[in-house]
């Protein structure tokens, strides 16, 4: 196979890296009072234990203010697998342990002597767009307040996030890998479409790119969604979800896909907007519109301007322009826990005929600081047709930077 440009090499995190986050984690207690965190990565999107664990074990992280971390997870194979052949070592925590995970975090913390500390928790109130409810089942947590009556709980899911955002220099080497994956597969995306192509096949080419560079994706792994005046977001209605065959792209669809290239616990998105044939007036006009919002965030996004700032910047051309946004124009990543203004002008558009789109504030505000990385995805709509651009930016302290370039225009296929 022909070189796609990416050197499948990850940029690697070290031992540096872990004592930083771990430091971090442990300054992020004491700003709080707490002796203990217990993080929950589970089945989240986010996977909140990795950021201490440098894996991914589908469990919780227990990080004791003064003693080395815990890793917990349902499942020895998990554990049994590390040691493998041919698989690379250098875990980050030792004392890693599986069953039922309620159970284990009530040991752990009781091992620990903290049968009545102060106990901060990530994912009981998640701020992630598709977990607004938290990640820590019932039967998890009724376990852990049922036998631990007197530690006293204290939901920090929040400020843990927020720690999380600004990146190292080794979190952006990764974060500008996956970008640069991201950017191929909107390549690829681009050369294999035409007139009688399936979803299905738009949605192979490129999930072959960014697993041939040993990459992965989060949830919902990659929106593919194609037709005129399609404003559905989501997973393709094929395959898992439906049994239905996967629609055929044909001539004057507008096609649409959001990416998600995750590797490390490091993600960027694309997103991409094709129109299969020449650009109609409006679609060059919402293209432009869109472009705008785009260049308006790059205006805006500074350390030190606030989020809620950076979004208003990016929403005034689109709304300047008469047109409606369905998505956020803006949102973090890694994690993706501030995430911006939804549904804002649909009510101009449709009325009472769409009355469940009633704009959605920000999730949260917070202080833009440089190395943050946020994706940016402008969205112009004028009724049903919509145009959604743009790719991973991050901020610096100068100009941000921008990881991507194919994705941030309307693209023609002709």
């Amino acid at each position: 196979m022909a070189d796609l440009g990416v050197d499948v090499d990850v940029p690697a995190l070290s031992i540096a890296e872990r004592d930083r986050r771990w430091a971090r984690t442990r300054a992020l207690l004491a700003d709080h009072g707490l002796d203990a965190v217990v993080v929950a990565g589970l089945r989240g999107r986010e996977s909140f234990e990795t950021y201490l664990s440098g894996e991914s074990i589908q469990g919780v992280v227990v990080m004791p203010a003064s003693a080395p971390p815990v890793s917990l997870t349902w499942s020895p194979f998990r554990i049994v697998g590390r040691s493998d052949p041919g698989i690379v070592g250098g875990y980050w925590i030792e004392d890693i342990r599986a069953g039922l995970v309620g159970p284990l975090v009530v040991s752990t913390l009781s091992e620990l002597g903290l049968e009545a500390g102060r106990v901060g928790v990530v994912g009981l109130a998640s701020r992630n767009p598709m977990e607004l409810e938290g990640i820590i089942p019932y039967g998890v947590w009724s376990v852990v307040r049922d036998r631990l009556p007197r530690v006293e709980f204290v939901e920090v899911s929040a400020p843990f996030a927020l720690m999380m955002l600004e990146k190292s220099e080794e979190e952006l080497a990764l974060t500008r890998h996956c970008a640069r994956i991201g950017e191929l597969a909107c390549r690829a995306m681009v050369d294999v479409l035409r007139p009688g192509v399936r979803e299905s096949e738009v949605y192979a080419a490129v999930m072959d790119v960014i697993y041939r560079h040993g990459a992965g994706t989060h949830a919902p792994s990659l929106i593919v969604r194609s037709g005129v005046d399609s404003l559905g977001w989501g997973p393709p209605e094929w395959g898992a979800d439906r049994a239905v065959p996967p629609r055929t792209i044909e001539a004057g669809d507008l096609v649409y896909a959001e990416l998600m290239t995750v590797c490390g616990g490091m993600e960027t998105q694309q997103q991409v907007t094709a129109s299969i044939g020449p650009l109609t007036p409006r679609r060059r006009h919402l293209g432009e519109v869109a472009r705008a919002a785009y260049d308006a965030g790059l205006d805006a996004l500074r350390p030190g301007a606030s989020f809620v700032e950076v979004c208003d910047a990016m929403a005034a051309p689109v709304l300047d322009a008469g047109c409606w946004h369905l998505s956020p124009h803006i949102h973090s990543l890694s994690p993706a826990t501030l995430l911006g203004h939804l549904y804002v002008g649909a009510d101009r558009h449709f009325g009472d005929e769409l009355a469940f789109l009633r704009p959605v504030p920000p999730t949260m505000d917070a202080r833009i600081t440089a190395n943050m990385a946020f994706s940016f995805e402008p969205n112009a709509c004028i009724r049903r047709e919509r145009v959604n651009i743009g790719g991973t930016v991050v901020a610096r302290d100068g100009r941000p930077e921008e990881l991507n370039s194919l994705p941030c225009e309307i693209i023609e296929v002709t």
